[in-house]
Formats: C-alpha cells, sequence, structure tokens
C-alpha cells in the first residue's frame, strides 16, 4: 500500500510551486498525494516568514498538524523553518536551501528503499537553482512557473534574503522544457514567478533584458497564448526591458510593480532601490508601449517612523498612479531584519486606520478601473462556469469579467472574446462572448 501525503501550503506564489515540486518527487517514490489529513502518513507544512503574523501562523500549523494526524511524519519546510530551525515541532525539518533534502530523509524516516536518495546530495545549498523538473501537478486555469529564486536587495523590512538567499536563476532550456510540458496538459496562460522576477540571469552576468528575451522564447512555443508576470521591481524596468516587452505578443498587459510606500523618505528607510519620481516614469513608460495596461501593487502602511504627512503622501501617490489594485498590509515587525529596532514604531490603531484608509482608495479605483473598460473588447481567460452559459474569469489585464456565451461546451480554460457592457463593483460585465479564434 502507498504511504499517503497531505500538504498545507502558507504564503506565496513560489511556495504553492514548490509544494507541487516536493509532491512530485514523492510521487516518483510511490507515494500519493490526499485531500485528506487525517488518513495522511506524511503531513507537510510548507511555512512561510515574511511576516511575524506569518511566523506564528506556520508555529500553529506545524502544532495543528500534530493533532490531526497523530500517527503521521509531520514535516516541516520552508522559509520559516530556514530561520527557525531550533523551534519545530515537526520529525523532520528542512529550510529552503536544502528542501529537496526531504525525500531521503523521509525514505529513512519511513524505512523505505532509497533508489534515488543520493540526487538530493549534490544540492549546491544557495548558490545554485535546483531543478525539479517540470511541475505539472497545478490547480487552476493557469500555470504558475518558477524561474528564479532569492534576492540581493536586503530591504530594512524584508526576512527573504536571509531565509531563500541570495539570487539563482533557472536555466532557460530548463523552463521552456516545462512549459511545453504543460502546454500538452492543456494550459494556455502562463505566470511567470520567482522571489525577485527581474535579477533573473544576474549572478550570470546579464542584465534585465535576460527576462525579456526568456519571455520572447516562451512565446514561441505553440499552445502558449498568454505569458503573465509576477511581482517586478521598478528599478528593474529599464527602456531595454520595455522594448523587449513591447516585441512579445503574448504578453499580458498587467504589471504588478512592488511599490511598498508612496512617500520617498519612507522608501529611504526601506532601503529600496527607486524613489517616486522612477516609479512614475516606469508606469508612464509603459503605458505608452501598452496604453490600456493594468498596474497592481503592494504596499506597507505604519512603517516605523511614518508620519500622517507621510502616509498622505503615499495616499496622494496611490491615486496619481491609478493603481487596479493595492495589496495592503499593517507593517508586521520582523526579528532579524533592521526594521525590527527602528523607532519610534506607529502604534496599531494608527497602523489599522492607515490600511483601512488605503484599502478603501484602493477599492475605489478598483472599481474605476472596472469602469474604464465599458466599450472595450477582451479576452477572458474562463475559470468558472455554470449550466446557463455564464462564465467568470479574468481578461489579459488582469480584470474580473462575468458574461454570456451562446457557444456549447463552454468550460474552464475557454479562452473568449467579448464587449464589456457594464460593470458591477469590481466586475466588469458583457454578453455575448464567444471562444476566441
Amino acid at each position: 500500500m502507498a504511504y499517503k501525503v497531505f500538504f498545507l501550503t502558507l504564503g506565496c506564489k513560489v511556495n504553492s510551486y514548490e509544494s507541487a515540486a516536493i509532491g512530485k518527487l514523492l510521487m516518483n517514490e510511490g507515494f500519493e498525494e490526499t485531500q485528506d489529513p487525517s488518513e495522511c502518513d506524511v503531513y507537510i507544512v510548507n511555512t512561510c516568514a515574511v511576516t511575524a503574523e506569518a511566523d506564528r501562523k506556520s508555529r500553529q500549523m506545524i502544532r495543528k498538524a500534530r493533532r490531526v494526524a497523530p500517527r503521521a511524519v509531520v514535516v516541516a519546510m520552508g522559509c520559516h523553518t530556514e530561520m527557525k530551525k531550533d523551534e519545530s515541532d515537526a520529525d523532520i525539518t528542512v529550510g529552503t536551501s536544502n528542501r529537496p533534502k526531504l525525500v531521503p530523509l523521509l525514505l529513512e524516516k519511513l524505512s523505505l528503499p532509497e533508489d534515488q536518495a543520493m540526487q538530493a546530495e549534490d544540492l549546491d545549498a544557495g548558490t545554485k537553482y535546483y531543478e525539479y523538473g517540470a511541475v505539472l501537478s497545478q490547480e487552476g486555469t493557469r500555470a504558475v512557473v518558477k524561474i528564479e529564486d532569492g534576492c540581493n536587495n536586503f530591504c530594512t523590512y524584508c526576512i527573504i534574503p536571509y531565509s531563500r538567499g541570495r539570487v539563482r536563476s533557472r536555466k532557460r532550456e530548463d523552463v521552456l522544457t516545462e512549459i511545453r510540458d504543460l502546454t500538452e496538459k492543456g494550459y494556455r496562460e502562463f505566470v511567470l514567478n520567482g522571489i525577485h522576477l527581474c535579477s533573473y540571469g544576474k549572478e550570470l552576468g546579464q542584465d534585465e533584458t535576460a527576462l525579456g528575451q526568456l519571455l520572447l522564447d516562451i512565446a514561441d512555443i505553440e499552445g502558449v497564448e498568454r505569458i503573465r508576470l509576477g511581482s517586478l521591481e521598478p528599478s528593474c524596468m529599464t527602456e531595454a526591458l520595455i522594448a523587449l516587452l513591447k516585441k512579445n505578443p503574448k504578453l499580458c498587459p498587467h504589471f504588478h510593480l512592488s511599490l511598498q510606500s508612496g512617500s520617498d523618505s519612507v522608501l529611504s528607510r526601506m532601503n529600496r532601490k527607486y524613489d517616486t519620481a522612477l516609479f512614475r516614469k516606469v508606469v508612464k513608460d509603459l503605458r505608452e508601449v501598452f496604453p490600456n495596461a493594468s498596474f497592481t501593487t503592494d504596499m506597507i502602511c505604519g512603517f516605523p517612523g511614518e508620519t500622517e504627512e507621510e502616509h498622505k503622501e503615499s495616499c496622494a501617490f496611490a491615486e496619481e498612479i491609478g493603481f487596479t489594485h493595492i495589496h495592503v498590509f499593517p507593517f508586521s515587525p520582523r526579528e532579524g531584519t533592521k526594521a525590527w529596532k527602528m523607532t519610534p514604531q506607529v502604534s496599531a490603531p494608527d497602523k489599522n486606520r492607515r490600511t483601512a484608509e488605503l484599502r478603501g482608495i484602493s477599492d475605489r479605483m478598483e472599481e474605476a478601473r472596472a469602469r474604464e473598460m465599458i466599450g472595450k473588447t477582451v479576452s477572458v481567460l474562463v475559470e468558472q462556469v455554470e449550466s446557463d452559459g455564464t462564465f467568470e474569469g479574468y481578461s489579459t489585464e488582469y480584470i474580473r469579467v462575468k458574461g454570456k456565451c451562446s457557444e456549447t461546451n463552454l468550460v474552464s480554460g475557454d479562452i473568449l472574446e467579448g464587449v464589456v457592457a457594464g460593470t458591477d463593483g469590481f466586475l466588469a460585465l458583457g454578453d455575448g462572448f464567444c471562444r476566441k479564434k
């Protein structure tokens, strides 16, 4: 009888990708994945450390695994365990640099044959990209493809360079092979992801155009219809890179540019590598090439020392840019970062109030962006289908669209085209959509 493994994944899409990758390695050893934690033989918690709250939840979920699956081998892996190896209640603990060693460790723990155990032992931890092979066991209509790991920036609030290590890039041919394999599985949209995506190729002496050239290579693969990018750093969005993006017919006009604050003084304390003037220029340059582009971002409220005036600057800059959506977070002190000891700390009530204010601005801009789409033709990747032909999905601009399609046998993963006729809050609405010719 095969051993059953259950995954609980916390944090970012990169973590989700890596859970699927480890799952693939275990399936190759004869394990079976289960969605019922109570019946599993192995319970794997893929942890997160991006905030103090993520640390707390990671510890909580490891303890919960003990209760839910008392007979299982409990495994903790990921960013939290990279930083806190000595406090895990798990049977097996691996971080980020030695994550693939989980397979031989688990085989040994379960007393299984270790035919492939040595494959993970040549891992040069933290200095090269570990290749899992094509990760095909993905959910949803778009496939996430990891092309890079690590970060060299050391922002004052961020633990990731310590938990993930320095930049390591995936080999071009390995990326292309995975995408070819995924097109055969029916995927048509691909989201390229990494910890610091724009640094792809940096440790090899390449500049940011390495990312743009990789995207052109991906666009040439038969079956690829849409390419979407994960989070991008404004300082990496040079004119040379944007010129390459312009040449790519498959690239979705949606850019997630990480802002964090709209106040230059706060950005300086955060040790970000840009100011609002550069951010404004990048958005202008991208809009000249992609006139209907959407921009999303992340912003932190209540960074140490943030004044009311700096908060107002941040809100005003967000409205000036006109984001489609902002992921807003109250600042969470993270032990091990420079910001941990920065003073003065903003009070919890002030952080919560500022967070609510910025989220309100985000909501208003998201509704306004949906209204801007009225009268425009959009291409939608279908995610949900109802029996009456009503569907929901995202346009290339990352606008949520709900509409009707008169064609039969509509399924998740179809790409439809139609005109937006109205809105309902954040939703763009339309009728008479049909499959893309």
